[in-house]
């Protein structure tokens, strides 16, 4: 197979999706020679401890110990150049490996431009100069996002729409006048280009980087939307420890906590599991790996339904999930699960009663922390307003993705290769993607 020995370079490798990469990865080929994860220190816990507990998750149980042996944290930081790496590891990695995995990113809507610029656009440079300096480069994949161009009317096309600005310039910006860019964004929308925050901005941002700086190279990005648990895996369901996003959304909705869903009834949900996007990415590598693009623009796949492909709708999403919930009890509530779908004026009293019910809870649970951080109430009605903005600010915004590409390299998977790595949006039942992602949760 094409990984057989290859060694891979992953950033983010910690998170939900980024572990689920390092487990494919592995499973991919057994003469796979490393995965190189860049880690740095979090929480008092070395990149190496971080490993450890990162590879104790039920997600490795069927490796054997020397198969983890084979992921290699290194210690480093992404904004830095050739990634804050060691002269001894960087020698290693130019010389070893043959493909570059770039995940890590800002995934929050709220920060600052200057923040969003520099961990999504400044990392993806810095990933992009140490690609070209390997002595074999064989690929070089991004992690984007199916909301990177949410500014853009109509399907949105598996290519890069052009900013006005250009990524080293908005680079520029937020290193040398941190104060001024993020006044600039308060005053002038135009700064971000018609987008709804700077998340989406950024990530359009580094997409423009990866076309201006990889032309003529072996480069892919892909682009996923709302990702759940995983579907087609020994772990039905799984979504690791993840709170973030609708992972985050989910568990709440499930315990109750969460009862409000947001956006048009009717609407798409775009979607898929988080096997999809692990299937995605590795397809992607091993095509732009073997037969380069003929275009000077890197490959791009979405990873998603759409109106035409499986289009499950808010309602039918909002549907499974207290259907599924019911028959899946947890041991303990907030409330009963019964979620609804509320905009508007209903949408802006169930904040304001969820927010006394925060301030009512803060002080107990000061006092007496018996409930997961997760849980917690403040925490909650933050889980919501994200949802609430996602919905009516963001998802709103987008009426249709294409899957041309994503069609057809699921269509081009030998039939063995198909049943382990299809990423086709078709073939998910979105009712048993919910029951399993709940069954995981409780």
């Amino acid at each position: 197979g094409y990984f057989a020995q290859r060694s891979v370079l992953l950033t983010g490798g910690t998170g939900f999706i980024g572990m689920g990469l390092i487990e494919g990865l592995l499973s991919a080929s057994p003469d796979l020679q490393r995965i190189y994860v860049v880690v740095r220190e979090k929480k008092g816990l070395a990149p190496q401890e971080r490993l450890v507990r990162l590879l104790s998750s039920e997600i490795f149980n069927h490796h054997a110990a020397d198969v983890k042996a084979k992921v290699v944290a290194v210690v480093g930081e992404l904004t830095a150049e050739n990634l804050g790496l060691s002269e001894e590891i960087l020698r290693e990695i130019r010389e070893n490996v043959s493909v570059v995995i770039h995940n890590a990113g800002l995934i929050k809507f709220n920060r600052s431009l200057r923040e969003a610029v520099t961990m999504n656009v400044l990392t993806t440079l810095r990933c992009i100069e140490l690609a070209k300096s390997l002595r074999n480069l064989s690929a070089f994949i991004f992690s984007s996002t199916a909301l990177a161009n949410s500014n853009i009317s109509g399907r949105i096309k598996e290519e890069i729409y052009k900013t006005k600005r250009s990524p080293r310039e908005m680079i520029k910006l937020a290193l040398e006048t941190p104060s001024t860019i993020d006044k600039e964004v308060k005053i002038r929308s135009d700064l971000i280009e018609g987008q709804q925050n700077t998340y989406c901005y950024s990530k359009q941002l580094a997409e423009n980087l990866i076309l201006e700086e990889m032309a003529g190279l072996p480069a892919g990005i892909v682009r996923p939307s709302l990702v759940y648990g995983f579907y087609k895996h020994e772990i039905p369901g799984w979504m690791g420890s993840s709170q973030s996003g609708h992972c985050g959304l989910i568990r709440i909705m499930v315990k109750g906590a969460g009862r409000s869903m947001y956006g048009d009834p009717k609407s798409v949900y775009f979607s898929c599991p988080c096997d999809h996007v692990v299937n995605a990415i590795l397809v992607l590598a091993v095509a732009v790996g073997t037969h380069p693009p003929s275009a000077k623009a890197p490959e791009i796949v979405h990873v998603s339904n759409n109106v035409e492909v499986n289009p499950v709708r808010t309602k039918d999403m909002v549907r499974y999930l207290n259907e599924e919930a019911w028959k899946n009890p947890c041991d303990s509530y907030a409330f009963l699960p019964r979620c609804k779908i509320r905009n508007g004026l209903r949408a802006d009293f169930y904040f304001l009663a969820m927010y006394v019910m925060a301030l009512f809870f803060f002080i107990p649970e000061r006092i007496f922390p018996i409930s997961p951080p997760w849980m917690r109430s403040f925490h909650l009605v933050e889980l919501q307003r994200k949802a609430r903005i996602y919905f009516t600010e963001i998802s709103s915004c987008i009426t249709d993705l294409s899957l041309e590409n994503a069609i057809k390299y699921t269509k081009n998977l030998h039939p063995e290769d198909a049943q382990k790595y299809s990423f086709d949006p078709s073939d998910v039942d979105y009712r048993k993607l919910i029951a399993s992602s709940i069954s995981w949760i409780i």
